[in-house]
């Protein structure tokens, strides 16, 4: 599916909302194979007002190498025209947040051409329901006969709860060690417009980070943090200049808002960063994170 600009992230949302309603009315069942197309969005451009406004929620930003999860951000909503689709298989609403992958392996510069590309792999069963990875590149767009040329890729893994595939087993659910909190090194307290915030310079406003109320209509304990925005603070002053460099963060609990998150950074090597995120009340884990930085 080939788009000339991207399709805002509203109309995805009142796409999703009106097929899920469809699919109940008509009791509808949902392909169990994922399509074999891509959206790929032509000329899309970070703006410099998104930069400023990003740098206002996480600090500074060179607007010639813009933060990895700004890239995420602008390229966000190909993915999820991708998912809204009425033949993805996976309903789009109630979609749990896993797991993201990235390598960022050249400066993306605002208000440059980009090519955008969003594809869905490895739909797998889970004890909890199906799994789907979104795959995303972002290439500068071709000039003068030259090949596009590969800026940033990032593998996002989302949970459908509760949805299964026909004739698959459900795997055992996997033994997972008991947390130990590490030594704490930062603490984020993030406020109750937190969601709000970075809704305003996403433009992801699903209504679970919003106000208490929606979250809990849609089966929250309450409006939760956005899983793209701690990694936006897990990384932020943290990416080399110039690129080059992969991470990757987990989520486990949701960080309920208002919230106080206990961080963690630890350094094993010169390149590497592991970061830990968890409820220093419940002593429950939110996050955690890996970043590999080249050696210089």
């Amino acid at each position: 599916m080939e788009r000339d600009q991207m399709t805002p992230l509203a109309a995805t949302y009142r796409a999703a909302l009106t097929q899920s309603a469809r699919d109940a009315l008509t009791r509808r069942r949902r392909p169990q194979q994922l399509p074999g197309n891509a959206v790929v969005v032509h000329g899309h451009r970070i703006s410099t007002d998104q930069v400023e406004r990003y740098g206002q929620l996480f600090g500074a930003v060179d607007p010639q190498d813009v933060p990895s999860v700004l890239v995420h951000v602008a390229a966000f909503p190909a993915a999820m025209d991708l998912m809204s689709d009425p033949d993805f298989p996976l309903p789009l609403m109630g979609m749990v947040h896993v797991e993201n992958r990235v390598t960022h392996h050249l400066p993306v510069p605002a208000e440059t051409d980009l090519e955008i590309m969003a594809t869905a792999t490895d739909l797998v069963p889970h004890p909890s329901g199906t799994t789907v990875d979104m795959v995303v590149t972002v290439h500068r767009s071709a000039e003068d006969g030259t090949e596009p040329e590969l800026l940033w890729e990032g593998t996002s893994t989302y949970l459908a709860k509760g949805v299964r595939l026909q004739g698959a087993d459900r795997p055992a659910k996997p033994d997972h060690p008991e947390f130990t909190a590490p030594e704490v090194t930062a603490q984020w307290r993030l406020s109750g417009s937190t969601g709000r915030d970075y809704a305003a310079v996403s433009g992801d406003y699903n209504p679970i980070h919003l106000h208490p109320l929606t979250a809990k209509a849609l089966g929250m304990k309450g409006m939760i943090a956005h899983g793209m925005y701690l990694a936006g603070r897990m990384l932020a002053g943290r990416e080399p200049a110039g690129a080059g460099h992969t991470w990757s963060i987990s989520f486990a609990t949701p960080v309920i808002l208002p919230g106080t998150v206990q961080v963690s950074y630890a350094h094993p090597s010169a390149q590497t960063t592991e970061v830990t995120g968890w409820n220093g009340r419940s002593g429950k884990p939110h996050f955690t994170g890996v970043l590999e930085v080249p050696a210089r």
